[in-house]
């Protein structure tokens, strides 16, 4: 993919599309929410840091992701604005806007992590919804498999995956959107195995979410900006995590419709929906990618 020189320009245009998918949200109400003028005011203020900087380098990765995500994680958001922040995130993803070198990006990944997992957003109709979840997929995806994805720690991973295999398994959602779910898992999986070389047991002596890696090399500079070298999960997450979701999945998939009773998957519970989203004046579709 073509990367253009100067970033700034395509975190701008994001902005601009957004801040007119949340006006056209917004017409017709009378007065908006706090959130909704709390979320105009972040795009605005990120607008002007864009203006008086003339380089991605002079912002940090949390200024120019924060009002997207703050936007993915208000449920006071309809689906469109809520898919139109998670396909700006997926862009920056895609164009390495976020440097996995940057002392700062572990934790700008991990707010990814947790802001998609948890995204909430107003229903309009099972079809709608179902392209906000697709959209959640591909940030899910994009973000592992990036160079980014090996600064998560274990329990972003294995929380990102439980996103999938809940989607995967809700009966109520349609096939192309659980087949979906099952591509970016089986993705998900094959860069784990394939990550296996670079993972080490656990340091003597040390704590068990302490993790160590082979020197890897990477130490090319291009900035005075402080860099870090990515920190892989270690195999006995890996064994965890194998062990955990073949006792989980393997006996439901003989009984496949009683896979969300068993799992609590989104939907259900009454109200609680990704096919059967609230509509307008039924309140917020709650954190769609959470356990009751």
């Amino acid at each position: 993919m073509y990367v253009p020189e100067n970033h700034i320009y395509i975190i701008a245009g994001e902005v601009a599309v957004i801040t007119a998918a949340l006006r056209r949200s917004s017409t017709g109400q009378s007065n908006q929410t706090e959130e909704h003028e709390a979320l105009n005011r972040s795009f605005s203020n990120l607008k002007d840091a864009l203006g008086r900087s003339t380089d991605i380098s002079d912002i940090e990765p949390s200024v120019y992701f924060g009002p997207f995500l703050e936007a993915i994680r208000s449920d006071d958001t309809s689906g469109i604005v809520t898919g139109q922040a998670l396909a700006s995130v997926n862009k920056f993803l895609s164009y390495g806007l976020l440097d996995h070198r940057l002392e700062s990006s572990a934790s700008s990944a991990e707010s990814i992590a947790d802001a998609v997992t948890h995204a909430r957003f107003m229903g309009i109709d099972p079809a709608s919804d179902e392209v906000v979840l697709m959209k959640i997929l591909l940030v899910l995806r994009s973000l592992l498999l990036s160079h980014v994805g090996a600064l998560l720690s274990n329990e972003s991973v294995c929380e990102m995956m439980q996103s999938c295999i809940r989607i995967c398994f809700e009966p109520r959602l349609s096939e192309l959107l659980r087949k979906s779910a099952e591509q970016a898992l089986m993705d998900m999986v094959q860069l784990l195995f394939s990550r296996l070389p670079q993972f080490s047991e656990v340091a003597k002596g040390g704590c068990s979410k302490k993790l160590k890696m082979r020197a890897s090399g990477m130490d090319n500079s291009r900035s005075a900006r402080k860099r870090r070298s990515p920190v892989p999960k270690h195999r006995k997450f890996l064994e965890s995590l194998i062990l955990k979701y073949s006792n989980k999945l393997l006996p439901s998939l003989s009984q496949f419709g009683n896979v969300a009773s068993q799992q609590h998957l989104p939907g259900s519970e009454e109200q609680q929906s990704t096919g059967e989203a609230a509509g307008p004046g039924k309140g917020p579709s709650p954190g769609i990618m959470t356990e009751p």
